[in-house]
């Protein structure tokens, strides 16, 4: 089973850009997905086929298709572009009709970057029509990523998308935490929330996917973030669009939050209409 038939690896040939087969196997383990590895040259003249840069990267880019080949993958290509990352690495998905985006976040790098407005990473995650997995490059991360997940839900269907994921890949789903945070203290839905859980966890025990909920009070990013750490979990998902989402920016505040400060691997889920 697979959620996700074609892919779209957005590589800038760093170590760890290079280094996401671990979320590839875990999240798109058929063989058979269809793999892209996307590579964009901000300077024209390293784009020049007869060039020395350009001539090393695609060199780098074969090793990187090697690598993938080893792992069983079969339907493997190599695009390059030419000018800004974020926009190029959009039209590739587009045009190649990829439903999965795979990107590197480069650590305190990449913060200062996202808060300079400056990332490659927080571009994408704002305009990505497609779920984006970002590698947060966690040193201690095992080698399935789905060995541990935490769902994060408001209940919108938006954010319960990776419940999907999770049924088509339960072969290779260890545990399944759901969490629900209850920000406004003047919100007397508790029992709701816990019963809307549960149903949603007994749903996915009928899938023999092992799973609990925890409800917790206080801020969004604050308490995923905690829960993430305190349970080990391996990667986060979420729905990218919620509080403080707007049309400038539809990156929701708790997403951003996660974006800057989680330490695990993400699963950015897009926008759909509620039910």
């Amino acid at each position: 089973m697979n959620s996700f038939s074609r892919v779209l690896i957005a590589t800038d040939l760093s170590r760890q850009s290079t280094n996401m087969t671990d979320g590839l196997t875990s999240l798109c383990p058929n063989g058979d997905t269809q793999v892209i590895l996307a590579h964009v040259f901000e300077d024209e003249d390293d784009a020049e086929p007869r060039s020395r840069s350009f001539n090393e990267v695609i060199k780098k880019l074969e090793k990187f298709r090697d690598n993938l080949e080893k792992e069983g993958y079969t339907d493997l290509k190599i695009l390059t572009a030419t000018g800004d990352p974020a926009e190029q690495i959009h039209r590739l998905t587009e045009e190649n009709d990829a439903d999965l985006i795979f990107v590197a976040s480069h650590g305190k790098g990449f913060i200062r970057s996202a808060i300079m407005g400056d990332s490659t990473t927080y571009d994408l995650a704002r305009s990505a029509l497609q779920p984006i997995f970002i590698d947060k490059d966690d040193e201690d991360a095992q080698d399935n990523l789905l060995s541990n997940v935490l769902i994060a839900t408001d209940f919108s269907k938006k954010s319960l998308q990776a419940l999907d994921i999770v049924k088509e890949l339960r072969n290779k789903v260890g545990h399944v935490i759901l969490i629900h945070v209850i920000e406004d203290e003047d919100d007397t839905n508790f029992d709701d929330a816990s019963t809307f859980l549960q149903e949603l966890v007994d749903e996915l025990k009928m899938f023999n996917i092992d799973a609990e909920y925890v409800i917790e009070e206080g801020i969004a990013s604050k308490e995923i973030i905690r829960t993430a750490e305190d349970r080990h979990c391996q990667i986060i998902t979420l729905a990218k669009t919620g509080a403080g989402a707007s049309d400038l920016d539809p990156l929701g505040s708790t997403a951003k939050a996660l974006l800057l400060n989680a330490e695990c691997a993400l699963l950015l889920m897009p926008d759909v209409e509620d039910d």
